[in-house]
C-alpha cells in the first residue's frame, strides 16, 4: 500500500486548499486588474491626445462671440454676460464703435425712448464727428433732460435707479470721489483709522455693486481692504483712488439724471399718454412720407424741446441749465465738466466749421483763410 493510499485526509486539508485557490485568485484578478486599468489609460489617453490635435474644443462663445458693434441687442445686455469682458480690468465697448467708451454702458429697462423700440440706447448716429460725444451723454443722462421741454431753470432733476426707475440718490462713487478730494476727507485720511478704513472701502464695494461690479472698483476696495490702514501702501491706493475715479463717470453709476417732476418728485421718464402715438409711428414710420412722418413724430413727442440743449447751455461753472452742485456732484467735478476745450470744440464742429489740429482747444478762432494741409494739421 502506497503512502498517498494509506494517508488520511483531515478536515483541516479542506481549509487550506481553499485558502491557496482564493489566494490564487486574488492575484490572477488583481493582475487582470492592472491590466484592465493600464489599458483603459491608455485608451483615455490616446483619445485626449486625438481629439485636442484633431478635433480641438472650440473657445466659449461668450468670450470669442465678443460683440464687435454696439447694436441695440448688445446694449440691452450686461457685461457679466461676456467673460472675455469681464475678465478685462477695464472693459471697453466693441471696437468698431467710433470713439470707444470707457466702459460697457449699464441696460437702462426704464428709458420709454428706448423701450418703446423708436430709439437705440445710444441714438446719435448722423453725424459721425460729434455722435460719439453726444452718446457719453445717453450713459448717464436720461433723453428728456435735453430733449423735452421744462419751464424750469435751472432744471428740476434727479437721479434714478436702473434697476428699478425709482428716484435714488447721488450715485456712490460720486460721493466717494467728493469725499476723497475734499479738504475735510483728506484731513481725515492723512492719519487714518481701522473705521475711517472700513468706511472708505464699505463704499467702493457700494459703488462696484451699483456699477454692476465694475473690475476698477472691486480691485481698488480689494486692495484698499488688504493694505494697513497706517502704512504707505494704503495711502498709495487712496491717491489711486481719486484719480481712478474720474474714469468712471460715464455709465458706472447704476443710476441715470433725469427731468424731476416737482409734483411728483419722481423722474420724468418718457411722455405721458403718448403709447397710441407710438404704436402708430412704429406701424406708418417706414411707408409714410415727409409730411405724415413729420405728424407722427410730433405726435410721438408732445413737449419736444426745439432748439435741443447745447453743451454750453449746461456746461458753465454757474447760471447753467443743469445745476451740477444739486445733482451731488462735488466742486471738483464741476469744475472738470466746465471745462471749454472739448464742448467748445463739439460745438464748432456741430455748426459746420472744419476742425484742424492741433489748434482744436481754440476753435473760436480759427484761421481767417484755409491754410493747406501741412505737418500737424488737417481737416477733421
Amino acid at each position: 500500500m502506497s503512502k498517498a493510499a494509506g494517508r488520511q485526509f483531515h478536515p483541516g486539508d479542506w481549509g487550506r486548499a481553499l485558502g491557496r485557490l482564493v489566494l490564487e485568485l486574488v492575484r490572477r484578478g488583481y493582475a487582470v486588474g492592472i491590466i484592465v486599468l493600464v489599458l483603459w489609460l491608455s485608451y483615455l489617453a490616446l483619445r485626449y491626445l486625438v481629439n485636442t490635435l484633431m478635433f480641438p474644443n472650440p473657445a466659449p462663445a461668450r468670450v470669442v462671440g465678443i460683440p464687435t458693434r454696439l447694436t441695440e441687442a448688445v446694449l440691452k445686455t450686461r457685461r457679466t454676460q461676456w467673460p472675455g469682458v469681464e475678465a478685462s480690468q477695464n472693459p471697453r465697448s466693441p471696437l468698431a464703435h467710433y470713439h470707444r467708451l470707457d466702459s460697457w454702458i449699464q441696460p437702462d429697462q426704464f428709458n420709454n425712448c428706448t423701450q418703446s423700440g423708436c430709439h437705440v440706447p445710444l441714438p446719435h448716429a448722423q453725424r459721425k464727428e460729434v455722435r460719439a460725444f453726444l452718446n457719453m451723454h445717453a450713459t448717464s443722462l436720461h433723453c428728456g433732460v435735453c430733449h423735452m421741454q421744462s419751464p424750469d431753470r435751472p432744471l428740476a432733476t434727479t437721479w434714478y435707479d436702473l434697476a428699478t426707475g425709482a428716484p435714488s440718490a447721488t450715485p456712490t462713487v460720486v460721493q466717494v470721489y467728493g469725499w476723497l478730494v475734499s479738504a475735510q476727507g483728506r484731513q481725515e485720511l492723512a492719519q487714518p483709522t481701522a473705521a475711517l478704513q472700513a468706511k472708505l472701502v464699505g463704499l467702493m464695494r457700494t459703488a462696484a455693486r451699483e456699477s454692476d461690479n465694475a473690475p476698477a472698483f472691486v480691485e481698488l476696495a480689494d486692495r484698499l481692504a488688504a493694505e494697513r490702514y497706517s502704512s504707505p501702501a494704503f495711502q498709495r491706493w487712496v491717491e489711486e483712488a481719486r484719480a481712478t475715479l474720474p474714469r468712471h463717470f460715464r455709465g458706472e453709476y447704476g443710476a441715470k439724471l433725469a427731468l424731476r417732476d416737482r409734483a411728483s418728485n419722481r423722474p420724468v421718464l418718457g411722455y405721458s399718454g403718448t403709447d397710441p402715438a407710438v404704436q402708430a409711428y412704429l406701424r406708418e414710420a417706414q411707408t409714410a412720407d415727409a409730411a405724415r412722418k413729420e405728424q407722427l413724430l410730433a405726435a410721438v413727442h408732445p413737449e419736444r424741446r426745439v432748439p435741443t440743449l447745447h453743451c454750453t447751455d449746461c456746461h458753465v461753472i454757474a447760471g447753467g441749465l443743469l445745476d451740477f452742485a444739486a445733482a451731488g456732484y462735488p466742486a471738483a467735478r464741476i469744475q472738470m465738466l466746465a471745462q471749454p476745450p472739448i464742448f467748445g470744440m463739439i460745438e464748432h464742429i456741430a455748426a459746420g466749421q472744419p476742425f484742424y489740429l492741433p489748434g482744436f482747444i481754440r476753435p473760436e478762432t480759427p484761421p481767417t483763410t484755409e491754410p493747406a494741409p501741412g505737418p500737424g494739421k488737417g481737416t477733421f
